[in-house]
């Protein structure tokens, strides 16, 4: 199918699109934007959600599809369940364009649900503030806004912890208060979001009450614990990490392997290699991916078979 036969598809409620055609929409030149814009308007809300839904499925799978122009388009919008998905189409999208896009919606009167993911959406720009790769006035906007809706008690709780969540990396004393604050709190969803605030801010000072946290009874404190250690990065959680693999909820199990191999080390390692041989179908898989991604880092040449 040609770009122009899927534009004329599209716009027919009776057409149907195969996974193949949407190639043919993946990393559109401005031109080529311009066109699928006209033809994009004019759909019923509901055709644009379900094409829309259907190309953040398919980047998902396949890392080569880039719809980021088409998920930017969306974004201009006022259908909340349609922004929702756009924002979860450019999870991995660190263009600035669309900090104010994001920042507009988390200070608008929309629903909570969109609000918390704008708010997830910034999420990613603190991180790379803190490594020195984002404008110093982008951050500022950021960190400004997050902390306003933080500190509204007025605010929906769902939102006020994705914004607490999202400013942590930022790691100033108002911030670590505030999560502290959170996980005193009696909501059980809140806490965990102080939990997995910790591990975001990158302070090793949290980590002794993560290693308490490991041995919670509630296995979704449990699973963000583990995420929050492998976060932080600290040989010192391996031994407690490695409790959880014999944990009742598989996925504290698989939190787990996934926080061994953000950590590495000689102990992780040889406890990665142990499950890769010897661990169940499911274990041994993420154990696996976990061991690659740690042997790339180590030597990215030498796993390549490069010289």
């Amino acid at each position: 199918m040609s770009f122009e036969f899927f534009l004329e598809n599209v716009t027919d409620p009776t057409g149907r699109l195969s996974a193949v055609d949407f190639y043919e929409i993946s990393d559109l030149s401005p031109e080529e934007l311009g066109l699928f814009a006209s033809a994009w308007y004019p759909l019923s809300v509901e055709r644009q959600r379900d094409i829309a839904s259907t190309m953040v499925e398919l980047a998902e799978d396949n890392p080569e599809l880039d719809f980021t122009a088409i998920f930017k388009l969306c974004l201009k919008g006022d259908d909340e369940p349609l922004l929702k998905v756009a924002m979860d189409g450019l999870w991995e999208h660190d263009d600035r364009s669309v900090i104010p896009v994001l920042v507009n919606v988390l200070r608008s009167e929309k629903g909570y649900e969109v609000r918390s993911a704008a708010a997830s959406a910034l999420g990613r720009f603190p991180t790379l503030a803190q490594a020195g790769k984002l404008l110093a006035r982008d951050a500022e906007l950021i960190h400004d806004n997050l902390m306003q809706v933080l500190e509204d008690e007025e605010e929906p709780l769902e939102v006020r912890r994705r914004c607490m969540e999202a400013v942590a990396p930022f790691n100033t004393m108002e911030i670590n208060q505030l999560i502290t604050l959170a996980y005193e709190s009696l909501h059980p969803d809140f806490r965990a979001s102080a939990i997995f605030a910790m591990g975001r801010t990158g302070e090793v000072g949290w980590l002794p009450i993560l290693l308490q946290e490991l041995q919670n009874e509630e296995p979704t404190i449990r699973y963000e614990t583990a995420h929050a250690c492998g976060e932080l990065g600290e040989e010192e959680a391996v031994p407690h990490l490695i409790l959880l693999l014999e944990d009742d909820d598989s996925e504290v199990q698989l939190a787990g392997i996934g926080a061994l191999g953000k950590i590495g080390g000689p102990l992780a390692k040889k406890v990665l290699q142990s499950l890769v041989r010897d661990g169940d179908a499911n274990l041994e898989e993420a154990a696996r991916m976990e061991l690659e991604d740690l042997e790339f880092d180590e030597d990215p040449q030498g796993y390549l078979g490069e010289s």
